[in-house]
């Protein structure tokens, strides 16, 4: 695993120094004479590209801007990290432009955009590049599917904001792996933060010397030692920094390298890998043996994390997997005396068996949807509101599926108030499917056959209440029980007017039909309402 760990951000920094895309955006940066200006390359893709004036780099360099509070950057923060700081430059620099900006980049969401910029720039790069993932976040929530994701390269711009902004992108995996930053040995601006502050690094790393040594980092820990070895070795030179040379200097040092040293360095691979990359960009002898230490035993925690990872495609191939074993199991009962019940009374020990096997999916599936409910619960309020559709409507089946059971194991133990208990995840996404039913034409089709799926994954809840509170009644139980069973009543005859609950329902011996059957001898054959009229004449026997 060290192999692979050493070998990956080698490659990824010959591939980057080897990419016309980072000449391409530092050429754009070049020829931009205003504060931004958008380019089109002969590749046809799209690069806005950010300058500073020299004047308010000078004001930076001179100590005049440190963090301040984010107000006005929400479209950053999320519920975990709802605020966090950002240098004030970035915000000043930021503001001017923030309308006209606005409306640039939404011209831009469905193509592909680069966004750069060169020091200071740098920091508007950042920020445009943010907002515009958000805008395609809000798009993509309505249903878009023809956004393009923008890539940010900056140039020698210097850390931009703390720990909890770091934190905030790295809610969003789309938003992190879209910023590079290419770092100079003698810049400067770049290195003009580092472990002494409360500034952390955002994104990819390519640092990067004059006679064409270049290597990437990721670690953030990593990057800011390099950052402190780089500024150690440059101490009071306050020149604005010229890439041009360098990129240069890093293509023809990938056209014609020559062996790796690798075999020259005792040591073992993961260290070698890490020694080389400093050896690379020439700050090897500025960082100590116990520095090195450090980041190989850090890359090694890295390692196993990543081992660990939550991976959502593998996660939802396994969700989906285990979902179909649940509507088979579904569909295997249903003449059983419905889903709900031979799951909660299972007579055999074939369906006991059954039962325990099903369990164990039933609990991945809750899992899984209370971590992706939680994962977007985190997100500002427009990305976090709902799932996007195709994940709302899984988890709308998953919950017409899944939480029946839950309710059973809820009676089953003797507990009653189920909906008191119930799980934040299931009420979200129930809130979240109604959200979506409004906003869509198809709910207002009349439907004219009933469900498959019974829609209130919380209908058995009302029964096993309902239940209860008629043999409260019978056992002298309180009047307003009464009412309640009316309700009750009322609640179901609806769900069947509106073909909302499963055919299933009305099976011999479920609990609904035990409900009616007891419910039916406490009002006496003489008991007149429009639910009793259909059950009396057996009108659900045409019920599908």
């Amino acid at each position: 695993m060290s192999k692979i760990m050493f070998r990956s951000e080698v490659e990824l920094g010959k591939f980057l120094g080897s990419n016309d895309v980072i000449r391409d955006a530092y050429r754009a940066i070049s020829e931009t004479t205003v504060p931004y200006k958008l380019h089109t390359r002969s590749s046809g893709i799209n690069v806005l590209a950010f300058i500073c004036s020299p004047d308010f780099t000078t004001r930076f360099l001179t100590g005049e801007f440190d963090l301040v509070p984010s107000e006005n950057l929400k479209f950053i923060s999320t519920k975990v990290n709802s605020s966090f700081s950002i240098n004030q430059a970035a915000v000043e620099l930021f503001q001017p432009t923030d309308d006209d900006l606005k409306e640039l980049e939404n011209k831009h969401i469905n193509t592909p955009l680069i966004i750069t910029g060169s020091g200071l720039g740098g920091y508007l790069a950042i920020l445009s590049t943010l907002r515009l993932h958000h805008a395609i976040d809000v798009e993509e929530l309505n249903g878009s599917k023809k956004t393009k994701r923008p890539i940010c390269i900056t140039f020698g711009s210097p850390l931009v904001g703390d720990a909890s902004l770091q934190c905030a992108i790295a809610e969003r995996p789309q938003w992190k792996s879209s910023f590079l930053n290419v770092v100079a040995k003698k810049d400067p601006v770049a290195s003009f933060y580092s472990t002494g502050t409360s500034y952390k690094p955002l994104g990819t790393f390519l640092f990067c010397t004059e006679s064409g040594g270049h290597t990437a980092f990721e670690d953030q820990d990593s990057i800011l030692r390099v950052l402190d070895a780089m500024k150690s070795s440059d101490e009071g030179n306050l020149q604005i920094y010229d890439y041009t040379n360098v990129l240069s200097s890093i293509r023809r040092k990938v056209l014609y390298r020559g062996v790796s040293e690798l075999g020259e360095l005792n040591l073992n691979l993961l260290r070698a890998g890490i020694t080389l990359q400093l050896k690379e960009v020439g700050v090897l002898d500025v960082i100590s043996n116990d520095q090195i230490g450090e980041m190989e035993e850090k890359q090694k925690v890295l390692t196993r994390s990543k081992k660990k990872a939550y991976e959502p495609t593998k996660k939802l191939n396994e969700m989906k997997i285990s979902l179909t074993y649940m509507e088979w199991y579904m569909k295997k009962n249903k003449l059983k005396g419905g889903y709900y019940d031979s799951y909660k009374n299972p007579k055999t020990q074939d369906e006991i068996k059954s039962q325990q096997e099903i369990l164990k999916r039933q609990r991945f599936l809750n899992q899984y949807w209370k971590d992706t409910v939680e994962e977007k619960e985190r997100m500002p309020q427009k990305e976090g509101a709902k799932l996007r559709k195709r994940w709302l409507y899984g988890g709308t089946n998953y919950r017409r599926i899944v939480e029946p059971l839950d309710i059973a194991e809820h009676y089953k133990k003797g507990n009653t108030n189920y909906m008191k208990y119930r799980s934040d995840h299931n009420k979200l996404l129930e809130k979240w499917s109604d959200e979506d039913k409004k906003d869509s034409k198809s709910s207002e089709e009349k439907r004219n056959q009933a469900a498959s799926l019974t829609e209130d994954s919380c209908f058995q809840a009302h029964v096993e209440e309902a239940l209860i509170s008629l043999r409260g009644l019978v056992n002298g139980g309180p009047v307003s029980n009464e009412k309640e069973l009316e309700q009750f009543e009322a609640y179901v005859m609806c769900a069947i007017n509106n073909y909302s609950v499963s055919p299933d329902i009305f099976l011999k011996g479920s609990s609904l039909m035990t409900w009616w059957n007891e419910y039916k001898a406490y009002k006496g054959t003489t008991y007149a309402s429009e639910f009793a009229q259909y059950m009396n004449n057996k009108s659900y026997e045409s019920y599908h």
